[in-house]
């Protein structure tokens, strides 16, 4: 069984997907962290020195390559149509989705991602977008507004059973 974790910066993927996996005893890997392992870069630094279009060919190379069975994937990983299409044939699809507002409180001045740095209305149009597109793909919603992790990883295993 491969789980998914797919939603907008700041959603809690990372977080979520760790309790998840001690929960279900299953493997776990944030997707960003094992790209700036095996390039050696920061994902900051791939942004800017080799643009989104070659960091999101990297991202779908190593989601395809992970034996992991909980994957949080990164807020773009969706740039690529076929990358949804790949994922939502391989497994289970979880969108982690609050409102534009509360996700923005969370990442604003992060300068550990490279597209929180966009300007407010940028963000929320780039929200939008992938809002749907998360929602188009996935199998499950779990809502991460106005609850602790703990909270969305029971909702979620309930989904799953």
């Amino acid at each position: 069984m491969k789980i998914y974790l797919v939603g907008f910066m700041g959603a809690g993927k990372s977080t979520v997907g760790r309790l998840l996996s001690k929960e279900l005893n299953l493997s776990f890997v944030d997707l960003d962290h094992v790209i700036e392992q095996q390039s050696d870069k920061k994902i900051s630094d791939i942004f800017k020195e080799d643009g989104e279009i070659a960091f999101r060919k990297i991202e779908a190379d190593s989601l395809r390559n992970s034996d992991a069975e909980i994957i949080a994937t990164g807020g773009g990983i969706l740039y690529m149509e076929e990358t949804g299409r790949w994922m939502r044939n391989e497994g289970t699809i979880i969108y982690l989705h609050a409102p534009f507002e509360e996700l923005y409180a969370r990442i604003q001045g992060d300068t550990s991602r490279p597209v929180a740095a966009r300007p407010y209305e940028e963000l929320k149009n780039l929200y939008e977008k992938r809002d749907r597109e998360y929602r188009s793909v996935s199998h499950h919603q779990v809502s991460v507004s106005d609850c602790s992790p703990q909270e969305t990883v029971s909702e979620m295993i309930s989904l799953l059973r």
